[in-house]
């Protein structure tokens, strides 16, 4: 990798990049052939990308205000895609030629010192740019599994007294999960609250705390099986989760 960065202003630092990837095949995508031969798959190759960022990222202390914005263009060949046979193992393939481009915004704001927000959003475009397998061309589908859109909204509070509170939120957009854009997994937001108390007790840290996940009982799937045969390509996620605990930590002079 190889970069510039240029200091604009006090405010603004600017920068750009080049680079290069090259991820041989995992002992998990190498150990199953599709064949239903023994030992490892030989048809997989190496996967390599070539990426070129830019971005800026600065404070406005007169907002107290932090923020990064970045873009990116990204091209991967021979990028590994999963499918499966019909007794559901999963095995690796490559494809031919994809592109994976996207912008990235986060801005952090704490008007206070105990008040802490942030905001992060996501914009991925991946497609295949050339892929054809005998099951049929796919060249120019996004790739499965890569949401175009995601957001992240949190914030937190602590007191004086000890007492720590967050709330976060999370939407993603809908996705595909096959090669042939057919099926999509549908859009979800989740709320989760956290709350805890940091206490001293003689020389020991105590701190309880208590949480909610899925606030709102949201129905979602929180991964999904990509080119799952017979269509199970969704693995459920749980309603909503309360959970309790302490931690306690001695303190070291």
């Amino acid at each position: 990798m190889v970069g510039v960065t240029y200091a604009a202003a006090d405010w603004l630092d600017l920068y750009t990049s080049f680079a290069t990837a090259y991820q041989t095949p995992t002992t998990v995508e190498l150990s199953n052939r599709p064949s239903g031969e023994g030992g490892f798959n030989e048809d997989l190759e190496p996967q390599d990308l070539r990426s070129i960022e830019v971005g800026a990222r600065g404070l406005l202390k007169r907002w107290l205000l932090r923020y990064e914005v970045a873009g990116y263009v990204s091209n991967l060949t021979n990028a590994l895609v999963s499918f499966q046979r019909p007794d559901e193992q999963t095995f690796f393939r490559n494809a031919g030629e994809s592109t994976r481009n996207g912008i990235e915004v986060l801005l952090e704001w704490s008007p206070v010192p105990r008040l802490k927000t942030r905001v992060a959003y996501t914009y991925q475009d991946f497609a295949f740019k050339r892929y054809v397998t005998d099951a049929g061309d796919y060249s120019g589908n996004r790739e499965p599994g890569t949401p175009p859109h995601q957001v992240f909204v949190g914030v937190s509070y602590q007191t004086s007294f000890g007492l720590r509170s967050a709330a976060h939120l999370r939407w993603v957009d809908a996705y595909t999960v096959d090669n042939p854009g057919t099926v999509s997994n549908w859009s979800y937001r989740i709320v989760d609250l956290r709350f805890g108390l940091d206490r001293k007790w003689k020389s020991l840290d105590v701190r309880p705390f208590i949480g909610i996940d899925n606030l709102l009982d949201q129905r979602y799937n929180a991964s999904t099986s990509i080119n799952a045969v017979g269509n199970r390509f969704f693995e459920p996620a749980p309603g909503r989760e309360f959970y309790v605990g302490i931690t306690i930590g001695a303190g070291i002079p």
